[in-house]
């Protein structure tokens, strides 16, 4: 016997998941994400940007601030684009500070690599030399790499990630044991930020971040002072794990660059070039060979010294400056006259490997399935309700 629209909707059972909670169309979710996430699109964009190089301002330092949640949440739009996921995970730099949710995206410049890297040639040659003598000391630099910008992690206490300017790690030691970073005026801001993240977060397993900060671009008359910071930890009164930093010279507010010491109100830098370009009297960069792996690894090691003068830094950062004018008003050959450029061959879009075709099948299931299961849930819902 048939029976009337009003024993049908009575005898309409729910299922036991809408009984507690009540049930938003399945776009709302998303909506809501927009309204929350408001920096998620941009990083998104700035990503892109940064790809495909376009549109974007040549700032060697551009930091995002988001909120809780956020980062994750992009982290859940760059797995839904692969081609731009593995950009960014093998291409872009860039840091994310998990305390304060604050995202950071790097594009160093000429000047800051060749400056970087004339830095770490003389660490390592002085590691070289090391290595070729005979006992403890030996053995030990044998072990130490050069890492560049190899990603750092802390899976085990936070989530933040920061991609270093350079790095040097023992063999055997889990965390590099030294963390250089070069900034200019814009990172100059997040370099106490970033000591005590390396620091802290390895459980001073990384044993010294080194910062240097120059300008970026050409030099301008009276604008081209270059400091030397370098930071290590302290544990106070044998309970508490404090960031210290080792040279201590030229004064900032706070108020001017928020970068603050956990006990003090003041951080300080020291100048090993003045505004007019000359040497100082600063002492250079010095470091133990035992700070290239944490404590458990440095017992019996015999003392070496690794040091890089002020007039040495002088000498490599004005060698990078001028490669710096060079690139811009060096030799440009061109073509004799009467040579024409062969016409390029059209490029057939590249095709996705089985792999990735794979992947998008999957998603594209997924997603398929999940919308016809939440546009289902819905239409249940609103007919248990009304």
């Amino acid at each position: 016997m048939a029976m009337s629209g009003s024993q049908q909707h009575q005898q309409i059972t729910p299922p036991q998941r809408f009984t507690n909670s009540p049930l938003t169309p399945p776009s709302t979710d998303e909506k809501e994400k927009e309204k929350a996430f408001k920096q998620a699109s941009r990083v998104i964009a700035h990503f892109k940007a940064r790809e495909l190089g376009k549109g974007i301002d040549h700032l060697p330092w551009t930091e995002f601030q988001l909120v809780r949640g956020e980062y994750r949440e992009i982290e859940r739009r760059l797995e839904q684009d692969m081609v731009l996921l593995g950009y960014v995970k093998h291409k872009l730099r860039y840091d994310y500070f998990a305390e304060t949710y604050r995202l950071a995206v790097r594009m160093p410049l000429s000047l800051h690599e060749r400056f970087c890297h004339l830095v770490e040639r003389e660490i390592e040659r002085q590691l070289t030399s090391i290595r070729c003598e005979s006992g403890s000391a030996a053995t030990f630099a044998q072990k130490v790499c050069e890492l560049r910008s190899t990603s750092v992690f802390f899976p085990s206490i936070s989530k933040s990630k920061h991609d270093p300017d350079s790095s040097f790690q023992h063999r055997d030691a889990k965390y590099p044991g030294v963390i250089i970073e070069v900034s200019y005026s814009q990172k100059r801001k997040s370099l106490r930020r970033l000591a005590e993240d390396y620091l802290l977060d390895s459980n001073a397993n990384i044993q010294v971040v080194v910062g240097l900060d120059i300008e970026y671009g050409e030099p301008k008359k009276g604008l081209r002072k270059a400091t030397l910071s370098v930071w290590r930890t302290h544990i106070a009164d044998g309970q508490e794990l404090k960031v210290v930093q080792e040279i201590k010279d030229e004064v900032f507010s706070t108020l001017e660059h928020c970068c603050l010491f956990s006990t003090s109100n003041k951080y300080y830098l020291q100048a090993f070039r003045d505004d007019q370009g000359n040497p100082t009297g600063h002492s250079g960069l010095r470091l133990q060979l035992v700070d290239f792996a944490p404590k458990s690894l440095q017992q019996g090691v015999e003392a070496r010294e690794i040091s890089i003068t002020n007039t040495q830094l002088c000498q490599y950062l004005a060698d990078a400056e001028d490669m710096v004018k060079r690139r811009k008003d060096g030799v440009d050959d061109l073509l004799p006259p009467g040579v024409r450029k062969r016409q390029r061959s059209e490029t057939p879009p590249e095709a996705m490997t089985s792999d990735t075709e794979a992947w998008y099948a999957r998603q594209e299931e997924k997603d398929a399935e999940r919308a016809e299961q939440d546009d289902l849930d819905y239409r249940i819902h609103e007919s248990y309700i009304y």
